[in-house]
């Protein structure tokens, strides 16, 4: 190879990064008044929505059936299934906790990405292997958000736990529920979709099968979700305006510094996006509601650093909406794991004050 020609002019991901820092976010937050962050946060919202593949014209009717009703120590577990769109049932499991008096504080507990699906953030282990990994990720957050007193909806993401796919043609190797997500994520871009976009449907309508529930339940709404379903969570909120206090664990990072770094699963890319926002512009579509960020110091796949750079620059969202006090920060020792140590009192706090989003601004 001629000297002259330096080795990364042969690397196509050196290509692409160089992309990243020439081309600058067209809908990065740059507001200064009020005026603006509102033109702003509708002009990203529309483009998120675009980029993550639209959102179904029909919601159609949920068609909620309860499968099992398993009558746990201080709470009681219901497996649910409604619809999300004709055609596309959502397995969701229901913690409704004994000692809480109505109306309940719903939250919503969305899982990460692994082959159980909600199974292990029920606390439901199948074996000692599943227990001691359970435990090591400290993973079982709804059923301690159910023993905290919230009523807890745990929906399965599409791709994963029952909704694996199944097809002998896409299920080779050992990391079958990889495999899953993979072809889930590929074909879906082939007709324009996302499965994050798919996912954070399926979100938006488990808020609405919380609002259709008999039980009495407060207004509010939180959403808690780690790694995988963090990155959901953060979506999510950041397009439904009912979610009224967040939770975002073991995903908060740039996408620099995460998913174009690091070899991650297909379903965290969504095509196009980094054409108008970083990850902190789109976080900042949740402000001025609550949000938390939950983050492992010692995290090998959302490296501490970008995500505490990605903190200041979203912080700059709160602070022009003199709602400052409303976003926190809980960096707990530790790798990629949920954390809990602020999660817990922080959904307390702002459940508990039934602040309903729609009347914060």
């Amino acid at each position: 190879m001629p000297e002259s020609i330096p080795p990364e002019h042969l690397s196509t991901l050196a290509y692409l990064w160089r992309q990243y820092e020439a081309q600058p976010r067209q809908l990065a937050f740059r507001a200064q008044s009020l005026d603006q962050w509102q033109a702003w946060r509708a002009a990203l919202r529309a483009q998120l929505v675009e980029c993550l593949g639209g959102l179904p014209a029909d919601r159609g009717d949920l068609a909620a059936q309860v499968a099992e009703v398993v009558e746990e120590g201080n709470y009681r577990r219901e497996q649910v299934l409604f619809y999300s769109e004709p055609g596309v049932a959502v397995p969701c499991y229901v913690l409704t906790p004994r000692a809480s008096v109505p109306p309940y504080r719903p939250v919503i507990a969305l899982h990460g990405h692994g082959s159980d699906g909600a199974r292990l953030v029920l606390g439901l282990a199948r074996d000692d292997q599943e227990r001691a990994h359970m435990q090591a990720l400290n993973y079982d957050y709804a059923r301690q958000l159910a023993q905290h007193g919230f009523m807890v909806f745990a929906p399965v993401l599409r791709a994963l736990g029952e909704r694996n796919e199944a097809s002998p043609a896409f299920r080779t190797g050992e990391d079958l529920w990889e495999k899953s997500c993979q072809i889930t994520s590929l074909v879906g871009l082939l007709l324009g979709k996302s499965l994050a976009g798919l996912r954070v449907w399926d979100v938006m309508r488990t808020v609405d099968y919380v609002r259709s529930r008999p039980e009495p339940m407060l207004e509010s709404i939180g959403c808690l979700g780690f790694s995988g379903g963090g990155i959901v969570a953060l979506y999510a909120a950041a397009l439904e305006d009912r979610i009224s206090a967040v939770v975002v664990g073991g995903a908060f990072c740039t996408f620099r510094a995460s998913i174009m770094a690091k070899d991650h699963c297909a379903d965290n890319y969504v095509p196009g996006l980094l054409r108008y926002a970083e990850v902190p512009d789109i976080a900042g579509l949740i402000a001025p509601r609550p949000l938390l960020i939950e983050h492992g110091v010692e995290d090998p796949n959302f490296p501490i650093q970008a995500t505490r750079l990605a903190y200041q620059d979203l912080a700059r969202v709160y602070t022009l909406l003199d709602r400052a006090d409303h976003l926190e920060a809980d960096y707990h020792a530790g790798a990629h794991r949920f954390g809990g140590g602020q999660a817990f009192a922080f959904l307390d706090r702002w459940l508990a004050d039934n602040y309903p989003s729609d009347k914060m601004m």
